[in-house]
């Protein structure tokens, strides 16, 4: 195995464990899947997105999105918001419910990557984002060329 396969693997393989959606405590307790905590995660940070801002935010497939999109909606968790510079692809945002479940959950997300990564010393951390971004911001750039 070349060490380009071992780290998109290694990446790929702590990411997924990482993951807050993917923990099954975690979605039996709060009822929000990857994909869909993914998304309420984006908006929380940047505030109201397009669907399709999100999917450049957080790099999923557009039909991911959608299905995070349309069962969110279904739930009333979110809500598609006018939008004044492209009329066909509305702003989503939190509904009042949906904020509740955000700011429920954001503690407890961040108190469980904290407790994963304590492992690492605060150096470490800082490193290991510097070359996650280092190595994202050229991937993104070997995309635009493409």
């Amino acid at each position: 195995m070349t060490d380009e396969v071992h780290i998109s693997y290694q990446v790929t393989i702590v990411a997924n464990l990482m993951a807050f959606g993917s923990r099954v405590q975690n979605v039996e307790r709060f009822g929000v899947n990857f994909r869909e905590w993914r998304l309420l995660s984006a908006i929380g940070r940047m505030g109201p997105q397009t669907a399709r801002q999100i999917v450049d935010i957080i790099h999923q497939d557009k039909a991911t999105i959608s299905r995070a999109v349309k069962d969110l909606s279904d739930r009333e968790l979110i809500v598609k918001l006018p939008n004044k510079k492209h009329k066909r692809s509305p702003l989503i945002w939190f509904s009042e419910k949906g904020k509740a479940l955000y700011d429920k959950i954001l503690p407890v997300a961040t108190s469980q990557a904290e407790d994963l990564t304590q492992v690492l010393t605060r150096d470490e951390k800082r490193q290991l984002c510097e070359l996650l971004d280092k190595l994202k911001d050229h991937i993104e750039e070997i995309e635009e060329i493409d």
